[in-house]
C-alpha cells in the first residue's frame, strides 16, 4: 500500500475510534458494570474502527489497508490520546466530543507513521530498476 494511503487510513481509523468513544462513552454515557465488560467494549471499539476503515476504503476504491496495520494503530490511538481525553473530559458538550474526535485523528496519523515509513521503503525497494551487478549475476547464471 502507498505510504500516503497509510497515513489517510491511520487518521481515518483514529477519527472513527474517536467518534465511537465520543458517542458510546460520552454521549450515551455507557458505564460498563464490570472490568470484563469494559475490556470487551474497549476492544470492540478498537476492532470495529479498524474494520470500518478497511471496508470503507475498499468500497470507495481508495486503497486496501491491512488489518495488521489498522488494529495496532487503533489500539495505540485508543491507549494514548483518546482514553485519557475521554476520562478527563469535563462535560458532554459538542466541543468536547469534537476535541476527542480531533485527538483520535491526530493520534491515528501519529501512530501510522511507522507503518507509512515501512510501506515507503518497501515500495521504493520493489520499484528500483535492476542494478548492473544484478544484471551481471543473471547473465552468469544462464
Amino acid at each position: 500500500m502507498n505510504w500516503k494511503n497509510t497515513f489517510v487510513a491511520g487518521a481515518g481509523t483514529g477519527a472513527t475510534l474517536g467518534t465511537l468513544v465520543a458517542v458510546i462513552m460520552l454521549s450515551i454515557g455507557l458505564e460498563p458494570p464490570s472490568l470484563l465488560a469494559a475490556i470487551t467494549v474497549f476492544f470492540g471499539m478498537i476492532f470495529i474502527s479498524a474494520f470500518i476503515v478497511q471496508k470503507t476504503s475498499q468500497r470507495i476504491g481508495c486503497c486496501n489497508p491491512s488489518l495488521k496495520q489498522l488494529i495496532p494503530i487503533s489500539f495505540l490511538t485508543f491507549v494514548i490520546p483518546v482514553l485519557g481525553a475521554s476520562f478527563g473530559a469535563p462535560n458532554r458538550d459538542l466541543d468536547t466530543v469534537l476535541t476527542i474526535i480531533f485527538l483520535g485523528t491526530i493520534g491515528g496519523g501519529f501512530w501510522s507513521t511507522p507503518f507509512a515509513i515501512w510501506n515507503y521503503f518497501r515500495s521504493s525497494k520493489s520499484s528500483e530498476p535492476p542494478t548492473v551487478h544484478s544484471l551481471n549475476h543473471n547473465e552468469e547464471s544462464e
